[in-house]
């Protein structure tokens, strides 16, 4: 496992040219770089900004998906990486936290746009619709 962890931090090191060129780096895939990501900023208190990239990471997981047990298998498997490499970082970090904090912070995936329909619009250009329509919740009045 810390193998796994430690090439996925030097993936996530270039998370933002993965996102940007569309592939992954490392041989990872882009759910285990947004779980690993997610982990090892978690574990370093990146505060608030991580509600924002796990919605972004929740749409470019969730999108794509045929079925809710598809999407319900992708997200719990987005979760194992983030658990997993939030418990590494917490043991045995392989970046100081200062630096995963200033690296998170600068990550071009805060620029992506979500839209009402679920959509996603990466920082490259690239778009994902969902391939089911989102619920609509009620509102509370």
């Amino acid at each position: 496992m810390k193998k796994l962890l430690f090439v996925g931090v030097l993936g996530w090191i270039s998370l933002g040219v993965a996102f940007e060129t569309g592939r992954t780096s490392q041989g990872l895939s882009e759910l285990q770089q947004l779980g690993i990501t997610a982990g090892v900023a978690q574990a370093c208190g990146v505060g608030e900004k991580l509600k924002n990239f796990e919605l972004i990471a929740n749409r470019i997981i969730a999108n794509p998906t045929a079925t809710v047990e598809e999407e319900k298998k992708q997200l719990k498997e987005f979760a194992a990486y983030k658990l997993a490499a939030y418990n590494e970082q917490k043991r045995q970090p392989a970046l100081s936290c200062q630096e995963v904090i200033r690296r998170f912070n600068d990550l071009p995936i805060f620029q992506s746009i979500i839209y009402a329909d679920g959509t996603i619009k990466l920082p490259d250009g690239r778009i994902i619709k969902p391939n089911r329509p989102l619920k609509k919740t009620k509102e509370k009045k």
